[in-house]
């Protein structure tokens, strides 16, 4: 009888929506999700890659367990799911984008991270994308970056015009927060100037962190603000 429940229960997990035409099949996805201003994001924990949730099949079965299990509003959160990938005309700014279709919602766990991801003191972490932008790095001799030394609490790093050092705090899962930095006043010609301003807007403003493969990304209250990638691993 409880083997007979077991099947029963393993064939309703793998009866899901056929994929549309042209789209990656159905298969296991862990990842860390957010949800905020009606829009849901999963950054897969297997290649960091950051993907928009479709609003449709099983995807209010997560958004529900989501709202249920975060801990503050925007507050990422570990999900386990099958799904698929398809590639959609954007809503706004033309172009597609892969967008990830919960085929079937399977559970969520506010203890859990990305397994394999490399800690915070373990890598060098290069700016890849500022506020949803490529970052900027041509004129630059040193690219903006950040170190982290988790045992003092402390971090530096540059701005990519300016040295910067201060401190910081990581709780939990994904707490994240950056106390008030210091720098060096070396004058920085445009774009840096305007890049160096929002890049430590950025972390003044950080409330969360994300790390999913080799990359590491930053959140406002649910909202991303910026991305690294790790380098110079160890």
């Amino acid at each position: 009888m409880r083997l007979h429940l077991l099947l029963i229960a393993s064939l309703n997990f793998a009866l899901v929506a056929t994929p549309a035409r042209g789209a990656a099949p159905s298969g296991p996805v862990d990842g860390i999700y957010i949800h905020f201003a009606d829009a849901g994001l999963l950054t897969d924990c297997r290649t960091g890659k950051r993907l928009t949730v479709a609003t449709e099949a099983d995807n209010a079965a997560l958004e529900r367990a989501y709202l249920d299990s975060r801990e503050a509003p925007g507050a990422p959160l570990w999900v386990s799911l099958l799904g698929h990938v398809e590639s959609r005309p954007r809503q706004e700014g033309g172009g597609h984008e892969e967008v990830l279709v919960v085929d079937r919602f399977a559970r969520v766990d506010p203890t859990r991270g990305c397994a394999r991801s490399p800690g915070l003191a373990s890598a060098r972490w290069r700016l890849v994308q500022l506020e949803g932008r490529a970052a900027s790095i041509s004129g630059q001799p040193t690219p903006p970056f950040l170190l982290f030394k988790p045992e003092s609490g402390r971090l530096s790093g540059s701005t990519g015009c300016n040295r910067l050092n201060g401190e910081y705090r990581s709780w939990g899962v994904s707490g994240f927060a950056v106390l008030p930095l210091a720098t060096t006043r070396m004058a920085c010609p445009p774009p840096l100037g305007e890049q160096e301003r929002h890049f430590l807007d950025a972390l003044a403003r950080a409330t969360h962190r994300i790390q999913a493969g080799t990359q590491l990304e930053l959140l406002a209250d649910g909202v991303p603000v910026a991305r690294f990638e790790a380098d110079d691993l160890h």
